[in-house]
């Protein structure tokens, strides 16, 4: 991206600026022995992160909704298990400090996304939040990134895309976006196979990779 056309930066939630590992797989487990079915391993269960869950147990059940339901109710009693990484705050700052506007864009529900962040400590940071419920498709489908710059009022010839997972990546994409891989979250480095712009092992890697000075830390 060219210096100075960067104006707004979307960032998925989890695995990118919230450490959600135990959040997510956990309710994962949950819900799955809730509805009888046999113990998977974590690496597997990683795997799925960043698909609707709908599709998820889809794949699981023929009955998803009731396992979706338990893992949705699991996280809004342990909200605790979410954090921020460390240097999140920081890094976000460094981002408004440029002059950035910026939006989360997440396929969790509404229920915990945005109560996660205000736990956080990050929800101030954001001039908008996109969760599953506000579009009527989820990445890797750009809907989601459209409806934040929308909410932005920003191009996305402007804009770039941050995520640890191929979705995130691949929903950039399909808008022309400059895009940031996250190897620290869920796909590891599995995440350098969707061919993102840049690709970062610390949150505190981003603003160097969008052209910015780092933070301090």
């Amino acid at each position: 991206m060219k210096a100075g056309s960067l104006r707004a930066v979307l960032l998925d939630v989890d695995g990118t600026i919230l450490d959600t590992r135990e959040f997510i797989l956990s309710a994962i487990e949950h819900a799955r022995a809730a509805g009888g079915l046999p113990v998977l391993g974590r690496h597997e269960l990683a795997a799925q992160v960043g698909r609707p869950l709908e599709a998820i147990y889809a794949d699981w059940t023929d009955e998803p909704a009731p396992l979706v339901e338990a893992h949705r109710a699991f996280q809004a009693q342990h909200l605790h298990l979410a954090a921020a990484f460390p240097g999140a705050a920081e890094t976000l700052g460094t981002l408004i400090h440029a002059g950035l506007r910026l939006a989360a864009v997440t396929s969790r529900s509404r229920r915990t996304s945005t109560r996660t962040l205000e736990l956080a400590g990050l929800a101030p940071f954001f001039d908008a939040v996109v969760s599953a419920e506000d579009v009527a498709a989820l990445k890797p489908d750009p809907a989601p990134l459209l409806h934040a710059l929308g909410l932005l009022g920003e191009r996305a010839a402007h804009a770039a895309m941050v995520g640890d997972t191929r979705h995130d990546v691949e929903a950039g994409q399909a808008l022309a976006m400059f895009t940031v891989g996250a190897t620290y979250g869920f796909a590891g480095e599995a995440i350098r196979a969707a061919t993102p712009d840049r690709v970062i092992s610390d949150i505190r890697d981003l603003p160097p990779a969008l052209g910015l000075d780092a933070p301090r830390y």
